[in-house]
């Protein structure tokens, strides 16, 4: 027996030795795991990420501050998309520049602008460039009829949908409602009672009607609105009936000509846009602007604030004024890069948050029929829940037509004769009514 106890005891020593060295290989194996997921992480940590996908669009000046607050939202949304707002500091972009970026783009074999922000006018010219957009509404269940009918429709051809409206639009008289009131005067409604008015509150006025008389798409909107106001058609998109050549429209032409020649408007308004017919009237010169919803924002920040108040635009007759329908919304570019981010920024933009931020930032109507009644958006803007009214009552559209964009052409260098006196109503709308029965008859 008192040889067996160092046996026993030898053995007992080298099993706790081979549990000592299985230990300290799982502590190494432990360490060198724990090394190498470290290596990892700080691999992951300094390791180049992916850039952002960069999607661009095209957007004047007087929105690049309200599409920056939106825009933050979206890429804090998605950081792996980064959006381009791409303007023209020195010299606005106006529609018809804008409309002729993109055409141009179309052209390309990939797109430089992924989103298309257009104008109300422009889906039809450009459905065989945009892609359909009802697959992403159904995949993400974006209910229509939370946004205006009207601007729904005028996104759609052949039941398929290329815009999504963004913002509403509606043309609109802004008039000093002090001189006004201090003048015991009404608002004029005729030609003859509007040189009336203006005769009466001078000095107080240098000017007494501002518009936009520049060869350019917001001619084309004034004019709208005073045919419509007289009782013309331009043309008729159910028959393809052109109605230039008519009484009517003839004394259309020669209205806006009148306030020319009786001084009621300024010669230098056949040379305005937006931003300059606004901008004069804002120097407090000037009685009767016509204009679009978003000028009431830069009123309010102006020494106007609280001299001025809205109506439908004039009609130069006992009719109801109509405001011409503009508005503006996203599609997708057939060539598009990215046309899967593209969606996701159109389906951010025009969701109800983010088009009350817009609206907020902006003045600029919602597409969204919900946002005219919004609280926040009424504390601001008292007058919001008029404007739909003028959207759904007292709104015209311009022809929505797949030849628009040459049929507009046509009647801008019409009325861009008449109102500089080098043809006279007659002549410029006869030879605009031959030029557009050709340009219909060649498309059909």
């Amino acid at each position: 027996m008192a040889m067996m106890e160092p046996l026993t005891k030898g053995v007992n020593v080298r099993s706790r030795n081979r549990g000592r060295r299985r230990l300290n290989q799982l502590r190494l194996w432990l360490l060198l795991l724990a090394l190498q997921v470290l290596c990892l992480l700080l691999w992951g940590l300094t390791w180049p990420k992916s850039p952002p996908i960069g999607i661009s669009f095209v957007v004047p000046q007087d929105e690049v501050r309200p599409w920056e607050v939106v825009v933050a939202g979206f890429e804090k949304r998605h950081p792996n998309i980064q959006v381009n707002l791409v303007t023209n500091p020195g010299a606005d972009y106006t529609t018809d520049q804008r409309k002729a970026i993109y055409t141009a783009d179309f052209q390309a074999n990939v797109a430089q602008y992924d989103l298309v922000y257009m104008d109300i006018v422009w889906p039809l010219q450009f459905a065989e460039n945009l892609q359909d957009l009802t697959p992403y509404l159904e995949r993400d269940g974006i209910d229509r009829s939370e946004f205006l009918s009207s601007e729904m429709l005028a996104g759609q051809l052949d039941g398929e949908l290329y815009r999504l409206p963004m913002r509403a639009d509606v043309g609109l008289l802004f008039y000093r409602q002090d001189l006004l009131s201090q003048a015991r005067m009404a608002l004029p409604e005729t030609l003859a009672e509007l040189s009336q008015v203006v005769d009466a509150l001078k000095p107080s006025v240098e000017t007494g009607y501002l518009w936009q008389g520049s060869r350019y798409e917001g001619l084309v909107a004034n004019f709208v609105e005073v045919m419509q106001g007289v009782g013309a058609t331009w043309i008729d998109p159910t028959t393809g009936d052109v109605g230039l050549d008519t009484p009517e429209a003839i004394e259309a032409a020669r209205l806006l000509r009148q306030l020319i020649q009786q001084e009621i408007s300024p010669d230098e308004v056949i040379t305005y846009t937006e931003t300059d017919s606004l901008q004069r009237f804002i120097e407090g010169q000037t009685a009767f602007l016509r204009g679009w919803p978003y000028f009431w924002a830069t009123l309010q920040r102006s020494e106007l604030a609280g001299k001025v108040a809205i109506a439908p635009p004039f009609s130069f007759s006992r009719n109801p004024g109509i405001g011409c329908r503009g508005g503006w919304g996203f599609g997708i570019a057939k060539n598009a890069a990215h046309p899967d981010e593209a969606w996701e920024a159109i389906n951010y933009f025009t969701s109800e948050a983010a088009q009350k931020q817009f609206v907020l930032a902006s003045g600029f109507l919602p597409s969204r029929s919900a946002l005219f009644q919004d609280p926040d958006i009424v504390a601001q803007y008292p007058e919001m829940p008029k404007l739909l009214d003028y959207l759904e009552e007292s709104s015209v559209f311009r022809p929505l037509i797949t030849e628009y964009g040459a049929a507009s052409l046509i009647l801008q260098s019409a009325l861009g004769d008449v109102l500089s006196g080098q043809q006279s109503a007659e002549a410029a709308m006869q030879q605009a009514q031959t030029e557009t029965e050709a340009l219909l008859q060649a498309s059909s």
